[in-house]
């Protein structure tokens, strides 16, 4: 299945025709050369699908001959043309890093608020296109929309589809299978041309193969394929059959499989040299393996690696590497199974991250979006009164000035009364444009906002507000026309009418309903609203059709109008979210989005404050019985939000960048305290944790070693054993650096991941820390046990120590000293304290002197026995 994936989410690459400024195929040698700006423009965009880089070239030709211009007024909109050329070229060259800057200064060379024209939209199109391979979904998203926007202001339908086509992609890397179905038959509706149309029905058919709806998959392949015949493109035809032929083997469908790779491989026989074709044989090995040819599935996979690095291979390897080494590991071949496991590894953490932050920013988005669209809302609103008072004021005046002049003369009078009337009319236009939905008819969110801060003056219960989502909304929008989705609305609020304790229904927004529930609690609330949900799940009936809706709700409370109502709007998309047919506002849930942009900042800022502090977990000898060492960790008390837990700040520190100064800190804290607790009389050795991402940073291991020569005792550096594979080979001349500077080095959460024998033998490691989920359970599980015991063997046989973590009791901790472990560290024996209660508690450890541990009720002999 998770070909599929990345099957979709190449298809504007597949397709180029569809997402770039060219209009077909062109041959570069077809192409005249440039004497002009416009030739240089038009003629980049000629060869643009042909050859990225020739367009790359004639687009900066064009931008040299901004200067000999004489026919173009506008020399701003020159420029952006040639960056927004230029940066199309460089995404199809995959520089996608290269292309971002210079999209961005092709959008800013139009100005801080640039007139809606096509060539804007297409800028943003393609900014779109380059956030989304960088993993920017969120910006990606904000981008299509922009532009989706500008296209249907311009009257663009094949742009708009397009854009639809990018947007699915998002949900597509989302993992959002049904909503990227339902966007791409969006831009199939909204626009058809061969080329649009293939690409959708393709992407289509590999959406629902992922939804394993494989005969509707089938047919949207046969479509995709149809166009690809009548455009007369082999190579496009190809690539369908190679997607049809995944589905089918997807779908156990082995002998139609064949004669669909079969048929690719006819219909790309004159053209050798397309590096894609190796996957064709991919699609064979899977077919022979699923058949039980194991020697044949070997042969055909070699096909697909051949003259590859294992180490540098792209996501659309990463099904053949898992196949592959589940081929190798049938034949014994350990060596290739474990390299192409370990590549697997690499691809696979790197498409859930970009699966994560896709979710996240359509998530993030989606709610940025929401507000954004209330608060357009706000100034509209604000105006419409400003405007509203002025109409007032002047009619005022005018009365007054009619009164004044009524001893000079009846005309002036009669005049100044036919101004009065006018001015009341308008007035009474714009209350009713303020306070009314001029399409539904229904009350507007102002009087909406109105209602509540009336109701809050005459109750003592908090107002509370139910925001109910007409689904599918743009899509009904642009299917039946704004007149018929208008009433549409009018009819849903009719039939909640009819529901008792409602009273009056508002329109929040296009496709948004709301209600001033009169409920005490939250619960009724929440209980209202799921009754408006079921009340208005039956279809509508428009002009004799029945129109299936659905709708979700949302239910904000609050003494604040405005507040009030967004919570209620966010509670909608949380709703959705969780799949719920209504939700309560869960503040918890939104966050505070100011706290998480500043949490770096503040970070840094509590290790200067002394906000940012080192507690340490003390870790038993089970030779001598006594505390020897220690773990320090990191503990954040903010003065405003409190602990922050380690997940909440390391991994994002990682992310941005400020690992190594947090690290930094980290060692320097150490070995202050180290030299505290000898003062105090205690010898230890303390070990802090090395994230990874430092491990290949020579800058730091420099740094790390001249802070240590400074230290009081001995110091243990933990890593995990991943923390080599980006590049090993560095890697381990770092970690062979450290060692010989005498820092202790400690593998780190051995078992709970891709756990490595050739990198155990690598490591310069002294130690190996046994993850606590072996431990845990070590009394009670005779699985744990043997877990336990195999790996004190191998540890010993490498000649390094095991260290039990997660030691929760008396019973563990005398069944590892049992099964030969060589140190236990866990709750059962400390909390982590800080320095002066670690001082406490290791006096009182000595005094009490070897700690003595109670006797299993088993022999290491019935371990593994029934």
């Amino acid at each position: 299945m998770q070909r599929l994936i990345l099957a979709i989410a190449g298809a504007c690459l597949l397709l180029g025709a569809v997402c770039g400024p060219a209009s077909g195929h062109v041959r570069t040698d077809d192409v005249p050369p440039a004497n002009s700006y416009r030739q240089a423009v038009e003629s980049a965009q000629a060869v643009m699908m042909a050859s990225p880089q020739e367009a790359l070239e004639r687009a900066r030709t064009a931008e040299a001959l901004i200067p000999t211009i004489t026919d173009f007024t506008d020399p701003a909109t020159a420029q952006a043309t040639v960056w927004w050329l230029q940066a199309e070229a460089l995404l199809r060259l995959a520089r996608f890093e290269d292309a971002l800057p210079v999209a961005e200064r092709a959008l800013e060379a139009l100005g801080e608020t640039p007139p809606n024209s096509k060539l804007h939209a297409d800028i943003l199109t393609a900014l779109g296109r380059i956030n989304k391979m960088l993993g920017g979904h969120g910006e990606a998203l904000e981008n299509y929309q922009n532009a989706y926007d500008i296209y249907r202001d311009i009257g663009e339908p094949r742009s708009e589809s397009i854009t639809l086509q990018g947007i699915a992609s998002l949900y597509t890397d989302a993992r959002q299978y049904e909503r990227a179905v339902e966007y791409f038959r969006h831009a199939l509706e909204r626009y058809q041309d061969p080329a649009l149309g293939l690409s959708a029905n393709n992407n289509i058919a590999n959406a629902l193969t992922q939804l394993e709806r494989y005969d509707e998959a089938e047919l949207a392949f046969e479509a995709a394929l149809t166009l690809a015949r009548d455009m007369e493109s082999a190579s496009l035809e190809a690539r369908i059959l190679e997607n049809l032929a995944i589905m089918q083997v997807e779908a156990g469908r082995y002998d139609n499989a064949t004669a669909s790779i079969d048929l690719a491989f006819e219909r790309v026989s004159d053209m050798p040299d397309l590096e894609w074709t190796r996957f064709f044989w991919g699609v064979r090995s899977e077919i022979a393996y699923a058949r039980g040819d194991i020697s044949t599935a070997i042969s055909h996979m070699e096909r697909v690696f051949e003259g590859r690095d294992l180490t540098t291979t792209t996501q659309a390897y990463i099904t053949y590497h898992e196949m592959a080494a589940q081929l190798y590991e049938s034949e014994g071949d350990w060596r290739q199974a474990m390299a192409h496991l370990r590549a697997f590894k690499r691809l696979d953490d790197d498409r859930a991250e970009f699966a994560a932050s896709a979710n996240t920013a359509l998530i993030n988005a989606q709610f940025d979006f929401a507000i954004q669209e209330m608060e357009i809302d706000r100034l509209r609103i604000e105006g419409l009164q400003r405007e509203l008072a002025l109409q007032s004021s002047r009619a005022s005046q005018r009365v007054i000035v009619a009164t004044a002049a009524l001893a000079l003369v009846l005309m002036l009078l009669i005049v100044a009364v036919v101004r009065q009337r006018s001015a009341k009319e308008r007035a009474r236009i714009l209350a009713r444009t303020l306070y009314e939905d001029s399409q539904t008819g229904l009350p507007s969110r102002a009087a909406l906002e109105r209602s509540l801060e009336e109701r809050a003056v005459r109750s003592d219960v908090p107002p509370n507000v139910i925001a109910l989502q007409l689904n599918r909304r743009k899509h009904l929008e642009s299917v039946l026309g704004f007149t018929k989705f208008a009433e549409i609305q009018a009819r849903m609020a009719a039939r909640l009418r009819e529901i008792e304790l409602v009273d009056t229904v508002y329109s929040i927004s296009p496709g948004m309903l709301g209600i001033l529930a009169t409920c005490r609690t939250a619960d009724d609330a929440l209980a209202l609203a799921r009754t408006c949900v079921e009340r208005l799940a039956e279809p509508v009936r428009i002009a004799d059709l029945d129109i299936d809706v659905s709708v979700r709700g949302g239910v904000g409370i609050g003494d604040d109008p405005e507040l009030c109502i967004r919570h209620a709007t966010i509670a909608v998309h949380q709703a959705q979210q969780h799949r719920e047919a209504a939700a309560l506002f869960d503040a918890g849930q939104y966050g505070d989005p100011s706290r998480n942009l500043t949490l770096m900042t503040r970070m840094l800022q509590a290790t200067r404050s002394g906000d940012m502090s080192m507690h340490y977990q003390p870790k038993l000898n089970l030779r001598t019985g006594r505390y020897q060492s220690a773990e320090a960790l990191c503990r954040w008390f903010d003065p405003q939000q409190g602990f922050i837990p380690p997940a909440a700040f390391i991994h994002q520190a990682e992310e941005m960048g400020h690992i190594r100064a947090l690290t930094e800190w980290a060692i320097q804290r150490v070995i202050d305290d180290q030299r505290r607790l000898a003062e105090a009389g205690h010898d230890i050795c303390v070990a802090t944790n090395i994230s990874g991402a430092l491990v290949c940073d020579t800058d730091f291991v420099d740094i790390a070693l001249d802070l240590i020569r400074t230290a009081a005792g001995r110091i243990t550096f933990e890593i995990t054993e991943t923390a080599v594979m980006d590049d090993p080979e560095l890697a381990i001349a770092n970690l062979n650096r450290i060692n010989e500077a005498g820092v202790r080095l400690s593998i780190d959460d051995y078992g709970s991941g891709l756990s490595s024998l050739a990198y155990l033998r690598t490591l310069p490691a002294r130690e190996l820390k046994l993850d606590r989920a072996f431990v845990q359970h070590v009394a009670t599980s005779e699985r744990d046990r043997m877990v336990v015991k195999s790996t004190v063997d191998l540890a010993h046989n490498l000649g390094l120590d095991l260290v039990a973590e997660g030691v929760e009791d008396d019973a563990g901790l005398a069944i590892v000293k049992l099964l030969g472990c060589d140190w236990a560290q866990g709750f059962g024996l400390s909390r982590p304290l800080p320095v002066p209660e670690l001082v406490a508690f290791l006096d009182a450890a000595r005094a009490a002197g070897a700690v003595e541990l109670p006797a299993p009720t088993f022999t290491p002999r019935q371990i593994g026995t029934r």
